[in-house]
């Protein structure tokens, strides 16, 4: 029994960090933290969006902190910036119409509608209307709103967030739209090949259109996971508004709020297809080329062999920039926390006395809420071998932690954000051994992982693009928040405490994968 005590405390100290570990986590400080912090999530930023002056000025501002670090280019490059260039749609102010019309094509009445996300080119499509509930399908609950109608070929309106079924209830009015629950209906709507889709907001949610689906589609500020549904179903989708919709029902002698009443008494779909009644949806885009960086910082390993591989640390700084009104979303938690963190363990790394086995990459990607642009084209475009690249950490939404007013905000889950002692873990399948070494690493620094796997925000963000190349792949994550994509995620919220432990988790993780000699060995033979 004392030889098993033994044995088990040896393995416990093991696995505890060494004394150049300790040595390196001491650079990883929250006062440096608040004053990386500070300038990143400022005002004068303008909200980071992709191609501006404000993400450009951050670009900057991390690649002088970087080289400070001690940072240096990629072996054959001579600057930490990757330049890229996209295209990016805007749609004309005013120029998108939807008319309605009998089915003898008798105009009824015309409304401007508002794209999601504006569309790759000109759009001009027609078609019968269908009112789908919320989209909403559950075979636990047997309730499907999309049951017994075609909507190929039609136009579907959809009300936002959930229905009530078997006593789960409804989110409470005032507490917002998710874009995640609304990514989640589009797919099955698809799959029967709708021509558009149409989100209203539900009349339990107390308002009109919203300020929440305003904010969805005025800035395009959508979801990785709902950029990636819309360009794979090449889906046209809108947002109406109230009355926009009760004018369409109206040829039924229905409103929204009746309709809604009737599901939640009856606990059943109210889906049809709306009598003699057509809709013609017009929208007019401009095009622009956007040009902004990937920053890449580098420091080499130190033996001779394994330091032709490395480990990748990557977050992303742009945000969502400004909406119509001119009010700036300073994005502290995403990302300006996670872009931090890849600060703090540079830090880290350059304190060491002597540098890992493998060498290490930092990757502050841009256009991450353009739909994952610069990791994208990263991995499109290594300027380092993906072959001798070993592993991708990601750190997005690291700094915020679940607050009095989070507790119960959202009934149907979309608010997960976690306490101040745990983070999320999410990872692929493919490698245990990654996820081994960083929940001991988690742990040792203060912080529980709690294991997602591939959970719901598996493909949102900046290690997706690893993961389709086949690299193993760990994102750090807090969770969902009511300030996601807000005005609201400031400074002022941001858990510097949790910050700076999820940092040192990062640190260590990636320390150890750097300096494990047969990491990945088992994926490697059965390449």
């Amino acid at each position: 029994m004392r030889l098993r005590t033994l044995i088990v405390a040896a393995a416990l100290l093991a696995a505890l960090p060494s004394y150049s570990q300790k040595e390196a986590l001491r650079a990883i400080t929250i006062d440096k933290s608040e004053v990386y912090m500070k300038f990143l999530s400022s005002d004068n930023l303008e909200g980071r969006r992709t191609g501006s002056e404000g993400n450009n000025a951050a670009a900057e501002y991390i690649k002088a902190e970087a080289l400070k670090l001690g940072l240096r280019p990629l072996p054959g490059q001579d600057d930490l910036f990757q330049p890229l260039r996209y295209l990016k749609t805007d749609v004309v102010p005013g120029e998108s119409v939807m008319t309605l019309s009998d089915s003898l094509s008798n105009k009824i009445g015309s409304s401007g509608i508002m794209p999601l996300m504006p569309p790759s080119d000109t759009i001009s499509l027609d078609g019968e209307v269908v009112f789908g509930g919320y989209g909403y399908t559950n075979s636990a609950d047997k309730y499907n709103d999309l049951a017994g109608i075609s909507l190929k070929d039609r136009i579907v309106i959809i009300m936002t967030r959930l229905p009530e079924i078997k006593g789960n209830g409804m989110p409470a009015p005032g507490t917002g739209i998710s874009e995640m629950t609304e990514a989640r209906k589009l797919p099955m709507i698809m799959l029967q090949q709708a021509k558009a889709i149409l989100f209203v907001a539900d009349p339990a949610l107390g308002n009109d259109i919203s300020s929440d689906l305003l904010s969805m589609g005025s800035s395009y500020q959508l979801t990785p996971l709902f950029r990636k549904q819309i360009f794979s179903y090449s889906l046209n989708a809108y947002a109406i508004t109230t009355e926009t919709a009760n004018q369409m029902l109206s040829r039924s002698g229905l409103t929204l709020k009746k309709l809604q009443d009737s599901i939640a008494s009856s606990r059943r779909p109210a889906s049809f297809v709306i009598p003699n009644l057509r809709t013609h949806i017009s929208v007019n885009v401009v095009k622009d080329s956007v040009t902004s960086n990937n920053i890449i910082g580098y420091i080499e390993g130190s033996d001779p062999v394994l330091k032709k591989e490395a480990v990748i640390f990557t977050a992303h700084y742009d945000h969502v920039g400004k909406d119509a009104s001119g009010n700036i979303y300073n994005g502290a938690n995403d990302n300006a926390s996670g872009s931090v963190g890849l600060l703090n363990i540079a830090a880290a790394f350059s304190e060491l006395r002597r540098k890992p086995a493998r060498s290490a990459i930092f990757l502050w990607a841009t256009g991450e809420e353009e739909g994952l642009q610069g990791s994208t084209y990263y991995t499109e475009n290594p300027p380092f071998p993906l072959e001798q690249t070993v592993a991708a950490i990601n750190f997005d939404m690291i700094g915020r932690s679940r607050r009095d007013t989070d507790v119960g905000a959202s009934l149907s889950g979309e608010i997960d954000i976690t306490g101040p002692d745990t983070i999320k873990v999410i990872h692929g399948t493919d490698s245990p051994e990654l996820t081994g070494i960083a929940t001991r690493a988690c742990r040792e620094s203060g912080v529980y992982p709690i294991d997602e796997g591939k959970g719901t925000h598996f493909s949102g963000s900046d290690h997706y693009p690893f993961y389709r190349k086949k690299l193993p792949v760990l994102f750090f994550f807090t969770g969902l928040h009511k300030d996601y994509h807000r005005q609201t995620d400031d400074y002022e919220f941001i858990d510097f405490d949790k910050l700076v432990n999820v940092s040192r988790a990062g640190f260590l993780t990636g320390y150890r994968v750097a300096m494990q000699p047969d990491f990945g060995a088992d994926r490697k033979a059965g390449q």
